[in-house]
């Protein structure tokens, strides 16, 4: 998951000074793209809306697919070439009002390939382990046919 831009965290006032909603999350997603281009250490891109949730968020509202269009088809074309997941967080049902990101992304996803789902909750304390993950496993199931766990690095596809 990605949470600074230009090592200044999103979730913190200072990164929000000086710029709208759409700038925030148009650098935000940027920076997000420039990791998948140059990373391959990883299995899942975790919570790829993560900003929504952000403290300093004036709105909290969703990343809305639409916005980003052509930034966000271009980090899903990477997850897929390199066959890396994308995980649905529970944790923006609370504070924003959907999953992050959002089922429509995640449609997007498997249409240009994608196979990989994981889910988490991003919970930070115990009462809200696994919060909402049964939702959001029938989603990506409704979507996908299955939702992923990992053994050794490896997806195991649970339908």
């Amino acid at each position: 998951s990605v949470h600074l831009v230009g090592g200044v965290d999103v979730y913190m006032q200072p990164y929000w000074e000086g710029k709208t909603v759409k700038q925030a999350e148009q650098e935000y997603l940027e920076e997000i793209f420039q990791a998948v281009t140059v990373h391959r250490d990883y299995d899942v891109l975790g919570h790829l809306t993560y900003i929504a949730k952000a403290r300093a968020h004036p709105t909290h509202a969703l990343v809305r697919y639409e916005d980003h269009r052509e930034l966000i088809d271009e980090i899903l074309r990477i997850l897929v070439r390199h066959d890396k997941g994308m995980e649905v967080n529970t944790s923006g049902i609370d504070r924003c009002g959907g999953s992050l990101p959002t089922m429509d992304i995640f449609r997007r996803f498997h249409e240009l390939g994608g196979r990989i789902v994981t889910v988490g909750s991003d919970a930070h304390d115990a009462g809200r382990v696994g919060q909402y993950a049964r939702e959001m496993e029938q989603a990506l199931k409704e979507i996908f046919g299955y939702v992923c766990t990992f053994e050794n690095r490896q997806p195991i596809f649970h339908k």
